[in-house]
């Protein structure tokens, strides 16, 4: 680049250009000056006119005709300048410096995304936390309803045996007492009748 760079300064002090290009500024394609150097602007399509400034690199240009000898581009910078660069430090990509703003811009708002879902998550966390704690709660309470469901099954259970036994025990005493009155009465004696006939 330095090399470059002193050719390009020693055309310009010794070199004075004969023939001017005159070119109309007309609408042309957007290009980019590439990022990895400055390129001077050139008042003809090569490096013996005179120089008219630097561009930085990653400067928006308008491309306006290619020299297909020399292969220079004429452009208009972002300062409005006419002038001839040479075409392989022109591209139709975005350099960085264009890119960079966008990324950033692109970046905060994944970033801000990424906030917002990650609050969305720990809300829904909790959430689910919270639903799984009430479960646990209803679960606990259900085998409690279940425990006393089958306590009070077992004790209807029992209360309907002890019935059942009171029902039998008082109708076999009362079984007993009819068979015993029956037997009394059969053994009693009988009182005469008396006899209806003369004596």
């Amino acid at each position: 680049m330095l090399k470059r760079f002193l050719i390009s300064v020693t055309c310009a002090l010794f070199l004075l250009p004969t023939i001017q290009a005159s070119a109309q500024q007309s609408q042309g394609e957007t290009q980019y000056i590439s990022d990895d150097l400055f390129t001077f602007i050139h008042s003809g399509p090569g490096r013996n006119y005179r120089i008219l400034g630097s561009i930085i690199a990653g400067s928006e240009v308008t491309v306006l005709r290619t020299d297909s000898e020399s292969n220079y581009v004429e452009i208009v910078d972002d300062k409005d300048r006419t002038g001839w660069v040479d075409g392989e430090f022109v591209s139709k990509q975005k350099s960085l410096r264009e890119l960079v703003p966008g990324l950033q811009q692109q970046l905060a708002d994944a970033t801000q995304s990424t906030s917002a879902q990650q609050n969305e998550n720990d809300s829904l966390r909790q959430q689910f936390s919270e639903l799984q704690s009430q479960n646990n709660r209803l679960t606990k309470q259900l085998k409690t309803l279940e425990e006393q469901n089958a306590d009070f099954s077992q004790k209807l259970d029992a209360a309907d045996q002890t019935a059942k036994m009171q029902w039998f025990t008082r109708g076999g005493i009362v079984a007993l007492i009819s068979l015993i009155l029956g037997v009394i009465v059969a053994y009693l004696p009988k009182k005469r009748r008396k006899s209806d006939t003369w004596m």
